[in-house]
């Protein structure tokens, strides 16, 4: 019976006196024949192609001098006939112009044919082949070929200049020209012969050498692929166009870095809002985001002072796309209040559509229109109310690619007007406080933007506003800010004024949202429920759920927690379950009757029976002779419900806590001063 490549190895070496350990699996360790070797240093072990056996001395012995040292021969190291041969140290080479090649023992050749030709070995084999390889030696051709690839040699290696040959069979074609590792430097020096004479030729050329050995055949033999040739980098080659790649009309324009001079980035409000690009400002419906971007465009268009005391070092004009709002009853006042110059701030009414005057109403896909007002006003801020109102009947806001498609054309609309265009959206009802993902439509909107801005209640004060910042893209995260909406009797509308620095983020503020989101949720499945006998198939409560905009984990989410308590069973066997309201349990009758709401920061978190006591601006304390209140209708001691956030943590209504902190006259040790952050 024959036997196998790694069978003629290792018997090889056992007959050589070496010692051989079975690893197991056809792999073996064996002290190496190529040198003194105290401590077996050699690997044998299947090939992945399952064609031989792969040879590997770890103290850097070239294979073929391991074989030589037992009597073998590198076609040795293959079961395949055919590497075998290639591998064979005789061998006759065809080329296609008819000259022959003929190899023998010890690495000798002659020529006989054609020997003037000039056509490449093998190239009449390339084919419909897009990448093709092009070595030293015909040797080499043969071993890519018989791993999957397409290669070519000209004829003589390195001695003859590679413009002697014909490669025009190369054209349009990507090429990799494999070097030979010579120690004298000379298989670079021909590889770079051979990537001159192919400018102009190939569509693309790059440069590798043999990962181990001293060429693509030592690689191959190494049990190596292809994707591990080494790429390297040679001097001295003037890359060119290939003039013989087909032209295209529509071919893509580029620029070379070198060519493009650089620029700081514009400001339009100082490290926060950047000029000539797209920006978000997100935040639930009636928080004011349309009276703020009127703000902003109050400041724009008088070249004013923005909130954090910076200077607008552009002034301009100002372009409004308002789809919620009426001109004359709502912008115009809100504008006024601001302190805009109303001459400066242009409001977008429709697109003509006959010359009769009638108009339809502009979309994102009118980027023409769009730039000729930009052009016609010198505009510096776009504001467009909202986002969701102007997208194309054709776009899905929720499709990435849908909104990236209209956005990229807005986006170099700003980029070459440099006017910074406002995107407003509303919050979805999506959970978690990852503010890039809270806007309204696709991650792809505030993806294409430079920075985002989020409008949100200050927790501690729900008439206080926080402007964060969700993303800043060209300058550090800045500081959120404070602002409130006042009323502005003289114009009939509220109007924004600045307050300071605050410590929340879009993140915080979002956390806090989304706690108010499970208790909405929360609400949604207890009235569904008792309308419904205190029960009902969880499929129909989770379905009602999704009509009403929670997602069905918000649901499931909000059942789990918090009071009251909602139990799931199943209906009977083969039905599906069923949620249902927990039965309450009657409190001992000696302490029902008196009960208080006690707050301690949470709604309905305790009840107590005991008077409360607070300690008064002296340090004394005095008892809160507090009217009884239910679990659903907290009220302060003086009866006045309690009905914000604020009043229910501070267990007092906004003119008590007044009161307290005109009695403690600024004592620390008193009531403190956040006990006025909220009405």
């Amino acid at each position: 019976m024959s036997r196998n490549a790694i069978e003629i190895i290792v018997d090889a070496l056992r007959a050589n006196g070496r010692q051989v350990i079975d690893r197991g699996g056809d792999r073996y360790s064996a002290q190496c024949p190529a040198h003194d070797d105290q401590h077996p240093s050699l690997e044998i072990k299947p090939r992945n192609d399952c064609k031989g056996a792969v040879v590997t001395c770890f103290a850097g012995c070239d294979y073929r001098d391991v074989l030589a040292a037992i009597g073998l021969q590198p076609r040795h190291l293959y079961d395949d006939a055919g590497m075998r041969a290639i591998y064979h140290d005789r061998r006759t080479y065809t080329y296609p112009d008819g000259r022959q090649v003929h190899r023998k023992p010890g690495k000798r050749f002659h020529q006989s044919g054609n020997t003037h030709g000039r056509a490449l070995f093998h190239a009449e084999r390339i084919g419909e082949a897009a990448l093709v390889y092009v070595c030293e030696g015909e040797k080499d051709v043969e071993a890519i070929e018989a791993v999957g690839g397409t290669a070519v040699s000209p004829p003589q290696g390195a001695s003859t200049p590679p413009e002697k040959f014909d490669w025009s069979p190369l054209t349009g074609l990507s090429v990799v020209v494999v070097a030979d590792r010579d120690a004298d430097g000379q298989g670079r020096r021909h590889a770079e012969a051979v990537v001159n004479a192919l400018n102009g030729t190939a569509l693309r050329i790059d440069v590798a050498e043999a990962a181990s050995g001293k060429d693509p055949a030592d690689h191959i033999a190494a049990g190596l692929t292809l994707r591990e040739l080494v790429p390297i980098t040679l001097d001295g080659v003037n890359r060119r166009k290939p003039p013989h790649a087909p032209a295209l009309n529509n071919a893509f324009v580029t620029a070379s870095l070198a060519e493009v001079t650089p620029e700081r980035v514009a400001w339009l409000w100082e490290g926060r809002v950047p000029a000539g690009k797209l920006v978000t400002l997100d935040g639930d419906p009636g928080l004011g985001k349309s009276t703020l971007a009127l703000a902003f465009a109050a400041i724009v268009a008088t070249g004013g002072q923005w909130p954090d005391g910076t200077r607008c070092e552009h002034p301009g004009d100002v372009v409004l796309l308002s789809a919620e709002d009426g001109v004359a009853d709502t912008i115009r006042p809100r504008a006024d209040a601001a302190g805009a110059d109303p001459a400066r701030i242009h409001v977008v009414r429709g697109v003509p559509v006959d010359d009769n005057g009638a108009l339809r109403l502009p979309t994102l896909a009118d980027v023409e229109q769009l730039r000729q007002v930009i052009t016609d006003t010198s505009a510096r801020l776009v504001i467009i109310d909202v986002l969701m109102a102007y997208l194309p009947v054709t776009t899905d806001s929720h499709k990435d690619q849908d909104i990236r498609s209209v956005l990229a054309r807005l986006s170099a609309l700003a980029e070459e007007t440099g006017a910074t265009i406002l995107l407003l959206r509303h919050l979805n009802k999506g959970k978690g406080a990852d503010p890039l993902y809270r806007g309204g439509g696709s991650i792809g909107i505030v993806g294409a933007a430079r920075a985002g801005m989020l409008v949100a209640p200050d927790p501690e004060d729900p008439d206080v506003r926080v402007l964060a910042w969700t993303k800043s893209n060209l300058a550090p995260a800045p500081d959120s800010l404070n602002y409130r909406l006042v009323d502005a009797p003289e114009h009939g509308c509220a109007r924004v004024v600045w307050g300071g620095v605050s410590a929340h983020t879009a993140r915080t503020l979002l956390a806090e949202d989304d706690a108010e989101a499970g208790n909405q949720a929360k609400d949604f499945i207890v009235d569904y429920l008792g309308q419904r006998g205190g029960e009902a198939p969880a499929a129909d409560v989770l379905k009602a759920g999704r009509s009403a905009s929670f997602s069905e984990q918000e649901l499931k989410d909000a059942r789990r927690r918090g009071t009251p308590k909602i139990d799931t069973r199943k209906a009977s066997f083969g039905d599906g379950w069923v949620w249902a309201l927990r039965p309450k349990v009657a409190a001992p009758p000696s302490t029902a009757p008196d009960a208080t709401f006690d707050v301690d920061g949470s709604l309905g978190a305790t009840f107590d029976s005991s008077p409360k006591v607070a300690q008064n601006a002296e340090g004394g304390t005095e008892k809160e002779d507090r009217k009884p209140a239910t679990f659903e209708d907290p009220v302060c001691a003086c009866g006045e419900p309690l009905t914000t956030p604020a009043s229910i943590r501070y267990g007092k209504c906004y003119e008590c806590r007044l009161s307290a902190s005109k009695q403690s006259d600024g004592n620390d040790d008193g009531h403190p001063d956040d006990l006025l952050d909220s009405q």
